[in-house]
């Protein structure tokens, strides 16, 4: 399922943010529409229930079957929306590795190990070695943070990804909705004749069931994406076991 990310690259978190906000908005927007569309329907069903005498009955059970689904579908936008800030932030986070971190600690390559004082270069004996010995450890640290493919690349990556995932989601819901909005809307339960409202609500029962099970289903699998993706946080652990960052920490310049 296409989600709305550049394959190029955006420039910034707002192209991509952008985008998410948008997808919230319509999906809030249908379910809206969808209750609508459900409230009137009842209400013209009990307008004619004492004409429609023991068909009522299968209207009933249909209707049942329909809230069911709406029901469903309902909670799943609830706990989208609850979730809308922590993706956003997942995307800004993402950027932030990315240019407040690679970025500012690759320009440190060429310098750290640069003398402040070009007199340094004079520097002679045993603590002139041990200086530069703790110059290099500090280069390769900043290297391992800010080089191509280093942490902070790595990180940006793997929040990006569970950013993703997450917009896919939205995705497939958007379009859970918009199906159960067109069954809807074709079924045309809340200006139906008496003559046809047992089948109509019938016809539609059996629909939103399929499509809502179906959405479901589709859901799910991105929603165990989501979680292998979260679960794997451990490997964002491992990203800093690294030679050139002992214990984890970064290298002591100085003994305090």
């Amino acid at each position: 399922m296409d989600t709305p990310f550049d394959p190029l690259g955006p420039a910034g978190p707002e192209e991509l943010t952008g985008p998410l906000d948008d997808l919230f908005r319509k999906v809030q927007a249908k379910i809206k529409e969808i209750i609508d569309k459900y409230n009137a329907a009842v209400h013209h069903i009990n307008d004619w229930k004492y004409v429609l005498g023991p068909a009522m009955i299968w209207i009933s059970d249909g209707l049942q079957k329909i809230r069911e689904g709406l029901d469903k579908v309902v909670k799943l936008v609830q706990y989208a929306v609850e979730h809308h800030t922590p993706v956003v932030s997942l995307i800004v986070q993402s950027f932030n590795w990315q240019n407040h971190v690679q970025k500012d600690m690759s320009k440190m390559v060429g310098s750290v190990e640069k003398p402040a004082d070009p007199n340094l270069g004079y520097w002679e004996g045993g603590g002139a070695t041990e200086y530069r010995n703790r110059a290099v450890k500090q280069r390769e640290a900043v290297e391992a943070i800010g080089a191509q493919g280093g942490k902070a690349d790595a990180i940006s990556s793997w929040l990006m990804n569970i950013a993703k995932l997450n917009v896919t989601f939205m995705t497939g819901l958007l379009d859970v909705v918009a199906k159960f909005l067109g069954a809807l809307a074709e079924a045309a339960l809340d200006g139906a004749t008496v003559i046809n409202l047992p089948f109509a609500v019938k016809d539609l029962a059996g629909a939103i069931g399929g499509l809502v099970t179906d959405g479901i289903n589709r859901l799910g699998a991105i929603a165990n994406q989501v979680m292998d993706t979260l679960s794997s946080i451990r490997d964002a652990k491992s990203l800093m076991v690294d030679s050139r960052l002992p214990g984890g920490q970064w290298p002591q310049a100085v003994d305090l």
